[in-house]
Parts: structure tokens; C-alpha cells; sequence
């Protein structure tokens, strides 16, 4: 990747990371496909879980800054579950890398967002005194996301599509759709 191609995707980025920070609707973020994307086209190098992970953490800082809410969530036991889902979206990046096109970005989108949701639940089912320790207060910890999964697909979907696009035609790479 040049220079100027790395300067061109973390702008996106950092963009990405500011439409968060500034239009907070639940679930319906670009944090995910800011992972996503940071290791299928930072590719399998260190900077690709760096700076995605790192301009994530940016916009909870800030946020955590700025509201009461955020700053109770920062480094909580949920923040742990959500980040460590973040590095494993990274590793699905990584992983696309290889042969990246709108179809692999799609099909690495839904599984990130399984993922995500998969991981997060869990960590509030293991952490929150609300739900018991058992296979049951799992599957209800599951269930209580449900209503937001829809959000967080369509986001993932959309701005990981976008990310592809807008980087694809930024930096004059030909656009693979298969």
C-alpha cells in the first residue's frame, strides 16, 4: 500500500470515527466497518489492528469525555467484550485481505456483525448482575439484543460497502465486485 493510499483510508476513517461521535444512534454506527475494513485493506500488517482500534478508542475517549453515560462505559467490563469483538472483526479483515471485492466485504459485513453481537451479549451476560449465570440468562441476554441486531447489520453493511467504494475510487484502484 503507498503512502498516500494509507493517508487516503485512515482520513476515511478518522471520518468515519467523527460521524460517531457526532450522530449517536444506537447500533446504527460505523465502528464496525471501521475494523472491518482497517484490516482488509491495511492488510496483514500491525498498523491494521492499530489504527482501526486506535481511532475507535479515539471516539470513546471523546465521548466518554463529553457524557456522563460514556464515561461510566469506558474500560467497563462491556467496553472489554466490545473491543475484543472489534479485533476479532479486525482478524476477519486480515483474512479477506487476500482477494478483496464487494462480495467478500458484504460477506465478511455479516459475519462481523454476527459476531459483534455474538460477543458483546455474551460479555453483558457474564457481567451484569441482570441476567443468571445459566444457559437460560445466555439465551435472554441474547434475546434483549435481538432489537438492536438490525441496526448494527445495516450499518455494518452499508458503511463497510461505502468504505470499499469511496477507498476503491479515491485511490484509483479498480473496483472488484467478485
Amino acid at each position: 500500500m503507498k503512502k498516500q493510499d494509507i493517508i487516503t483510508l485512515s482520513l476515511i476513517l478518522l471520518a468515519l470515527v467523527a460521524v460517531r461521535v457526532f450522530f449517536d444512534i444506537p447500533n446504527f454506527n460505523p465502528l464496525g466497518a471501521v475494523a472491518l475494513m482497517g484490516g482488509l485493506l491495511f492488510g496483514k500488517k500491525m498498523i491494521g489492528y492499530i489504527f482501526p482500534i486506535g481511532t475507535l478508542l479515539l471516539g470513546d475517549v471523546i465521548l466518554g469525555l463529553t457524557s456522563p453515560i460514556y464515561s461510566e462505559y469506558l474500560f467497563s467490563s462491556s467496553f472489554i467484550f466490545v473491543y475484543a469483538a472489534f479485533a476479532l472483526i479486525v482478524l476477519i479483515g486480515m483474512q479477506l485481505a487476500d482477494k478483496p471485492s464487494l462480495k467478500t466485504v458484504i460477506g465478511g459485513s455479516f459475519t462481523a456483525a454476527i459476531l459483534f453481537f455474538l460477543v458483546s451479549n455474551s460479555g453483558s451476560w457474564l457481567y451484569l448482575d441482570m441476567y443468571p449465570k445459566t444457559f437460560a440468562g445466555l439465551l435472554g441476554a441474547y434475546e434483549a439484543g435481538v432489537p438492536f441486531f438490525r441496526n448494527t447489520l445495516v450499518s455494518q453493511l452499508l458503511f463497510s460497502s461505502a468504505i470499499y467504494v469511496v477507498y476503491n475510487l479515491s485511490t484509483s484502484k479498480k473496483i472488484s465486485i467478485a
